[in-house]
């Protein structure tokens, strides 16, 4: 597919349904089949969406639920009806959803029918959504009298600058907030890269929809190559779902990256007359070309143990402001500590420690927020990504955020984060938060259950000692850890399992 082609995401659905018509774009379980929908069916059924709209004012509409056919249906066509999505977090308490749905001033709310006990709440507290829409049920306005009402429309006509999406962040230390994407921002971030599929490729789809990752990265750029979207149904069956459908592709988080490495290693220690690679290219379902990395931090110990068994993990970094992209790798290439390259059309530059990205995939700003706008984006279009790091060699390095900035009292500067990464490898700790308590660097950790079973109070403090005393040879005398907090309770956590960076301080010091 040709960018000259594509401005709108209109674009996109159209002429992906003209290159690959026929062309398998949806695998999904359906009970104990699998069902199958075309590129072209996609498009015919998004038009019906946009019949739906037709004759409606413009407006909001929000659509809550996982990963399937019929809700890329509802986002999309909403989108070539000339509306916004506003793609909902399905972890979110019914309480965050209604106040997401009027901040966003959604008048129509397509829904799953696991969210049906919400709609009654919904109605109760937002009096500005009229229109609910079941997408795979029969309560309220089921889907399907919209898809077999005959009642189609060509996508209506749009600029590459309109508002296409609304996307709530998930923010670590406040409120979230609405970013506004455009039709342009996700074409130009959809095509920021080149050769990364093919139609001959499969995609399982394991993260979250409503996040501009899973979409852009999965979802968009299925339709720009013509390659097959796998939907993964559940988390506890991803081993399952990675043998039956075999994707050549995977997106995935460092979290589950990791855990299934681990799975790998112990089943190579529980059948050791077969080497470690066969496993792993029998797990992964027998084609897999490789994992891309994103959402967090990704230790190069893992990097370096899925190379070792034939599989290339490529790390890249973006934000939900820049749709989300700003670096990348592809398989071939190697990491030497840095996110990837920077990608095309970009620019990042520094300031003050902060990296700063301009990019045609840049939002048009927060919704109904010009304060934090203001913040956010320099009156000549700079984007505060809010991560302290630098560039070299076209590469971005980060080392940490901004507004999490430790500033001891001689002076200097420690980023929480750097000293948090150390721990990803140390297998004693399953939690970590760094933060300043009077001046001093502390580190409040929770232990993790499954090494310290059979350990006692003590063995656990002195592995963590030990494990800290370590770290603290890696790093300058002014960024040492001096106090460290033995916590027993999980950490509090965004929906997306990063930890909140605002909370009480629980652990008792050893």
């Amino acid at each position: 597919m040709e960018k000259t082609s594509v401005k709108t995401l209109s674009d996109l659905v159209r002429v992906s349904a003209a290159e690959y018509g026929s062309g398998i774009f949806i695998k999904e379980k359906n009970g104990k089949e699998i069902s199958e929908k075309s590129f072209a069916e996609f498009y015919e059924d998004c038009k019906k969406i946009c019949g739906y709209f037709k004759t409606k004012e413009k407006l909001n509409a929000a659509i809550i639920g996982a990963t399937g056919y019929n809700y890329l249906v509802c986002r999309l066509g909403t989108v070539l009806s000339g509306n916004a999505a506003v793609p909902i977090d399905a972890q979110l308490s019914c309480e965050d959803i209604c106040d997401l749905l009027n901040r966003a001033d959604v008048t129509v709310l397509f829904f799953d029918k696991r969210f049906e006990k919400y709609i009654e709440p919904i109605k109760a507290n937002c009096k500005n959504v009229k229109t609910f829409i079941c997408i795979n049920g029969e309560v309220e306005k089921p889907l399907t009298e919209i898809l077999s009402s005959g009642v189609s429309a060509e996508p209506v006509e749009v600029s590459s600058d309109d508002l296409a999406e609304i996307v709530y962040t998930s923010g670590t230390t406040g409120k979230s907030k609405g970013v506004m994407l455009s039709h342009g921002n996700y074409v130009d971030n959809t095509f920021c890269c080149d050769g990364e599929a093919t139609p001959e490729d499969s995609l399982l789809t394991v993260l979250p929809i409503h996040h501009v990752y899973c979409y852009t990265c999965d979802i968009l750029l299925a339709l720009r190559y013509g390659a097959t979207v796998c939907v993964n149904d559940s988390m506890m069956r991803i081993p399952q779902n990675l043998k039956l459908f075999r994707p050549t592709i995977i997106l995935l988080v460092p979290m589950i990256a990791a855990t299934i490495y681990k799975q790998i290693k112990a089943a190579a220690a529980a059948n050791p007359q077969i080497p470690i690679k066969a496993i792993a290219n029998d797990v992964f379902g027998g084609r897999l070309k490789g994992i891309y990395s994103g959402g967090a931090y990704l230790d190069p110990a893992i990097i370096n143990a899925y190379s070792e068994i034939g599989i290339p993990i490529a790390q890249g970094y973006g934000m939900t402001e820049c749709s989300p992209r700003i670096s990348c790798v592809n398989f071939n290439e190697k990491s030497f500590g840095d996110v990837g390259i920077i990608v095309n059309g970009c620019e990042v530059r520094t300031e003050d420690g902060e990296l700063l990205v301009k990019s045609p995939s840049v939002m048009k700003g927060y919704y109904k927020d010009t304060e934090e706008t203001a913040k956010t984006i320099t009156s000549d279009g700079w984007l505060r990504t809010g991560d302290l790091g630098y560039v070299e060699n076209n590469r971005i390095f980060i080392t940490g955020r901004k507004k999490n900035l430790i500033i001891l009292s001689n002076g200097e500067n420690v980023s929480p984060e750097e000293l948090e990464n150390k721990f990803v490898s140390v297998e004693i700790v399953a939690e970590v938060l760094v933060y300043a308590e009077d001046s001093v660097i502390t580190a409040e950790v929770v232990p993790n259950p499954e090494y310290c079973a059979g350990m006692s109070d003590e063995e656990i403090v002195s592995q963590i000692k030990s494990a800290i005393d370590n770290i603290n040879k890696t790093v300058s005398t002014s960024k040492a850890i001096r106090r460290i907090r033995l916590r027993k309770t999980e950490f509090d956590k965004t929906t997306s399992k990063k930890i909140r960076r605002n909370q009480a301080v629980k652990g008792d010091i050893i």
